[in-house]
């Protein structure tokens, strides 16, 4: 009986031991479906074998062995003219797997890859990316593929395209859209050194002349500070010969090689306060340096606008206008005979322009420095770094100083003639310089203030007003700087 015992406590110890593994094992099966539910990107379901939730083509089960999602259908991200994907998965059609900011559905629907953005297009030109790559040629380039002269796919607000010069002719695509050329064709065109009858026949200008667009081998240049012409407007151009330079010649006149042709047009816009409302051309001055000698003449426009003629008249021209205040305005312009623009170009017997001193072009111009763009497309040589060459004030700048404004202005509006070899010589007697390099103790302003005063504040059609020609009208605003400049010398 006692052994019987034994067997049973024996039985019942291998019974506690055998349930205790099952419930181990049971525990352990659990954790493991636990452990795997976690390991998936979808712990709410187990994963069915074959579920594509997202409907990209590959199966869920997949997705999870290989890390990628299943819940987005464009992870991963298939090559162009993929096709596996289940187009009545709405999950499939709501997404843009392109990211070109169309649908995949609506890629369905035109006809496009939804897993090409077709719109992409680099380069500007006109071809897009995933065409280029299939083609073989440069995505980055918006020359390759070269194309003919009446190409006009390009995308002309594209900043690569807009940058190169898919002509090279040494005007960029931007330039030349702008300028109305042909961004495809070397078109380039040298301005003709003649006094021919036609404005239009020196090619300063492209197209309509009227529109004052120049011609790529003519630069558009301005004066920090400008002549005054009874308020007129100015656009003033230079255009030089073929494979020629201007020359640095220290803070004064470049010098210009022969065959240069340098033009400036008056004229008024009808209303200052938009020039989009036209303007009124009157005359556009021309100087042609032929064999080391200026010379010049005049072209005089036509009522309709249209072209200027060669002419030696010297008519006046009754104009209206609104200025920037917006106040009406008029003046009867007089055009100078030609032979009297020598009083104020002629030094020492010898026609020069007078503007275009690098001091009064070393500003910034239409977003750009006029003399480092010279330098830059090759125009100008010998200069030194913009920042060693001097800036003559603009007069109209209140950071300059009285002095500096005043003598700016004198030295573009009298210094022409009142200067050595000038109309005016100073080197005779005693007379002012009005140079703006010429010291104070060496200018005689100190022996003329009082004929200074009068004389700037004379009407030119009472009296011995300066300067002797080029206005009608006194320039008020110039008047009150000379005066208050004058003044402060007391």
């Amino acid at each position: 009986m006692f052994q019987n015992n034994k067997n049973a406590q024996a039985n019942h110890r291998s019974f506690r031991f055998l349930s205790g593994r099952k419930i181990a094992g049971t525990v352990l099966v659990a954790s493991m479906i636990l452990f795997a539910a976690c390991g998936s990107d979808d712990s709410e379901a187990p994963v069915s074998v074959d579920v594509d939730t997202d409907g990209d083509g590959i199966l869920d089960s997949k997705e999870i062995l290989d890390g990628t999602s299943k819940t987005n259908p464009c992870d991963p991200k298939p090559n162009s003219g993929y096709t596996g994907y289940d187009a009545d998965n709405t999950i499939w059609l709501g997404a843009d797997c392109d990211i070109d900011g169309v649908t995949n559905a609506e890629e369905l629907a035109n006809g496009t890859d939804p897993y090409v953005d077709e719109a992409k297009d680099t380069d500007g030109d006109g071809i897009p990316d995933f065409q280029e790559d299939a083609d073989g040629t440069d995505k980055d380039n918006p020359c390759d593929p070269i194309q003919d002269e009446n190409y006009t796919g390009y995308n002309a607000e594209n900043n690569v395209w807009k940058n190169a010069d898919c002509d090279a002719d040494g005007v960029n695509n931007s330039d030349e859209v702008t300028g109305g050329s042909n961004p495809y064709l070397d078109d380039t065109v040298y301005a003709v050194a003649e006094f021919l009858p036609k404005l239009s026949d020196l090619k300063i200008f492209r197209g309509n002349p009227s529109d004052l667009v120049p011609n790529t081998t003519s630069y558009e240049y301005s004066l920090s500070t400008p002549l005054y012409s009874d308020y007129a407007q100015k656009f003033r151009t230079i255009s030089l010969p073929e494979g020629a330079q201007m020359t640095y010649n220290d803070q004064g006149l470049l010098q210009f090689p022969d065959n240069t042709i340098i033009s400036k047009t008056f004229f008024y816009f009808n209303d200052e306060r938009d020039e989009s409302l036209g303007k009124k051309l009157i005359e556009t001055r021309v100087m042609i340096k032929s064999n080391g000698t200026w010379s010049m003449g005049n072209y005089l426009w036509n009522e309709n606008q249209t072209e200027a003629s060669f002419s030696n008249d010297a008519p006046t021209v009754q104009v209206s206008w609104i200025d920037g205040s917006g106040s009406n305005q008029s003046v009867g312009y007089r055009v100078p005979f030609t032979i009297n623009c020598t009083q104020c170009h002629d030094v020492n017997n010898t026609t020069i322009p007078i503007g275009p001193k690098a001091r009064n072009l070393n500003f910034v111009y239409k977003g750009k420095n006029q003399l480092q763009n010279f330098i830059d497309k090759g125009l100008l040589s010998g200069a030194p770094a913009t920042a060693e060459i001097e800036r003559l004030p603009d007069w109209l700048d209140d950071s300059f100083t009285l002095a500096e404004r005043a003598k700016a202005y004198m030295d573009v509006n009298c210094a022409h003639c009142h200067q050595p070899g000038g109309l005016h010589n100073s080197n005779e007697g005693i007379r002012p310089d009005f140079r703006y390099e010429t010291l104070y103790a060496d200018s005689n302003v100190e022996e003329f203030k009082a004929d200074i005063r009068a004389r700037v504040d004379t009407d030119p059609a009472y009296g011995p007003s300066m300067p002797l020609i080029g206005i009608t009208e006194l320039h008020t605003e110039g008047v009150d700087l000379i005066q208050a400049y004058i003044d402060s010398l007391n």
